[in-house]
């Protein structure tokens, strides 16, 4: 499957604590402290949500974990309106055994850009997803 955005890196951590850090769906907030104000979680497992509220940003972004399976995938969607500027956001991040040991980490996904040139979301999007796998390694 093609994405619009895909991060593959390599980092010095165990499959299963990476997956643990991903699972810990309302905690997102203790990856990315400069970045999100605060995270609130309703339900848990398949189906939770979790309600983002940005630092210096209106609004909320609404995060519905779709799938988890077996410590190599984990997949979540942007399920209401949101401040930032796209529609239809998915991700799907798989994980594998490093052969040398740690976690290699795809993380990919599909929208629609909305108010912002899609070239700036793809960036946005990737040092997103690199700030909390950074987050993860350390």
């Amino acid at each position: 499957m093609a994405y619009s955005v895909l991060v593959e890196r390599t980092i010095a951590k165990s499959r299963a604590k990476v997956f643990d850090a991903l699972m810990d769906f309302g905690g997102i907030n203790k990856l990315l402290p400069d970045a999100i104000e605060s995270c609130t979680l309703e339900g848990s497992g398949i189906g939770s949500c979790r309600h983002i509220v940005l630092k210096g940003q209106p609004g909320k972004v609404v995060e519905r974990l779709e799938a988890a399976y077996d410590g190599h995938l984990f997949s979540y969607s942007i399920v209401a309106e949101s401040p930032l500027p796209l529609d239809n956001y998915h991700a799907v991040v798989t994980l594998e055994d490093a052969p040398n040991g740690g976690c290699y980490v795809a993380w990919g996904s599909n929208w629609v850009a909305k108010g912002a040139p899609e070239a700036d979301i793809k960036g946005l999007l990737s040092g997103l997803y690199n700030a909390i796998i950074d987050a993860i390694a350390k």
